[in-house]
């Protein structure tokens, strides 16, 4: 899993995998739980696709992983999926038809644990009916660690593997600059390495097919619609995400992408003031933390309906595709677990968007005229059991120093996001204290860790990669 997930000069040194039921945290409350795992609670998600009669209704239990999903929407616009795709076309649950549909569209529903389908159904019946009528894939699984939001959106959008595509974590360390910055650093996709099925349909059409995307954040919008027109010969595709200052408001990299017009006149702080700066006694008065609601989720959903009602979705024979990420599940799942009240409300609130964009989208196509493929980037822990641990951040770096740096508390360079899953080392520093990587990571998994490799080991993991299934 390391291995599908290491990419030289953005990943780390040394690698470590939590004892099942643990996870790091760095005590900010609006984050008190955090994935990034091979634990099923992190890697198990949902994966369905809809739409007659394109797609069979069933339940199909073979294997399903998200690098699957750009090469079944190849297979249904007719064209070849991005060359670096190691995804399959989940032909089980495409129906005989040779024709396509006017609207392909993707929902990642992002930190939703599959579990949710079954734990929340009384309050989710649109996501339960598409389930139902649908193509089901209960066994759907992230096969690379960690599992994070730029990492699984990156992943669903080329249909590759982050060994290829480049995003391997939300915030990697520049060890030039000697500083840490966010994927997609100023909005800027070149960082992704890959095509997305996005970019070669945009350029197959020349611009002629609508391509949406949206996103909660950057780092999910930019890995489901690619590059746009900052690639050549690729044309502006309609792409915005959430501005988490001020107002409040969407962005873009108007370069790459044009942003609609649909967008322009939203602002959350409306949401939150008209609620009094609180959500289920919950402060929500700062673009930040107004995430951390279901009120966020409704902003999405109506920003998303605004773009369908107001673009030319559906209008012509070229296909059209819409990418979106849904972040609500995710903020209000970090804030208050995958147990709580609140993402039970949250999720209800999704169900109803979902529903409110499903209809824009078939009336604006027509009936029979959409596929829609709904799933995850990642799931969430629970509360920690009897015996696991809630684990710092600091604490975990305190330890490296005291045992191999004691004095100078620099070999650590980078420990970064909590869900990261790797170190960043000063390597020669590490020499000349007369340490091998290798030392770290036998420290690391004897005292802390259910296991720790350093970057030889992930890089010879990567070789054996090659004999077998990508």
């Amino acid at each position: 899993m390391f291995a599908r997930g290491y990419f030289p000069g953005r990943s780390g040194q040394v690698f470590y995998v939590l004892r099942q039921g643990d996870f790091l945290w760095d005590k900010n409350p609006l984050y008190a739980f955090m994935h990034g795992s091979p634990w099923p609670y992190d890697t198990r998600i949902p994966l369905l696709l809809h739409g007659a009669p394109f797609i069979r209704q069933g339940l199909f239990t073979g294997a399903a992983r998200q690098q699957d999903v750009a090469p079944t929407f190849a297979a249904l616009l007719g064209t070849s999926p991005p060359a670096t795709a190691t995804g399959r076309v989940l032909t089980e649950a495409l129906a005989s038809n040779a024709s396509r549909p006017r609207v392909v569209a993707l929902f990642v529903l992002d930190g939703m644990r599959a579990d949710y389908f079954d734990l929340y159904k009384d309050v989710m019946p649109t996501l339960t009916r598409l389930r139902a009528e649908g193509a089901s894939f209960p066994n759907a699984q992230v096969d690379y660690i960690p599992t994070l939001t730029s990492v699984g959106h990156a992943t669903l959008g080329t249909g590759t593997d982050p060994r290829i595509h480049g995003l391997v974590v939300n915030n990697l360390f520049n060890r030039v600059t000697n500083k840490s910055q966010e994927s997609y650093d100023r909005l800027n996709p070149q960082e992704l390495m890959a095509l997305t099925l996005a970019d070669t349909w945009n350029i197959a059409t020349d611009g002629r097919a609508v391509i949406i995307g949206q996103g909660g954040a950057i780092r999910a919008t930019a890995g489901l619609v690619g590059r746009g027109a900052c690639l050549i010969n690729g044309r502006k595709v309609i792409a915005a995400s959430y501005a988490a200052v001020e107002s409040g408001a969407w962005e873009t990299n108007g370069d790459c992408y044009t942003m609609s017009d649909a967008l322009k006149p939203l602002s959350a702080r409306r949401y939150w003031e008209n609620a009094g700066g609180s959500w289920m006694g919950h402060d929500i008065s700062t673009a930040s933390r107004f995430r951390n609601s279901s009120l966020f989720q409704r902003y999405e959903g109506d920003a998303l309906v605004a773009i369908l009602e107001r673009e030319a979705i559906g209008a012509d024979d070229i296909t059209d595709m819409v990418m979106v990420n849904l972040k609500g599940p995710d903020y209000v799942g970090h804030a208050y677990g995958p147990q709580s009240a609140e993402i039970k409300e949250t999720l209800a609130e999704l169900d109803r968007q979902m529903a409110r964009a499903l209809a824009t989208l078939q009336q604006k196509a027509g009936a029979n005229q959409v596929v829609v493929a709904i799933t995850a980037d990642h799931g969430m822990p629970g509360e920690p059991a009897a015996g696991a641990r809630r684990l710092i951040m600091a604490d975990i770096v305190n330890a490296v120093h005291d045992r191999f740096d004691a004095k100078g508390r620099t070999v650590v360079q980078y420990f970064g996001d909590p869900a990261n899953s790797q170190f960043h080392l000063d390597t020669a520093r590490l020499q000349t204290l007369g340490f091998s990587l290798k030392d770290v990571a036998t420290f690391l998994e004897g005292q802390l860790f259910a296991a720790a490799f350093t970057e030889d080991e992930v890089r010879a993991a990567q070789v054996r990669l090659a004999a077998q299934r990508p």
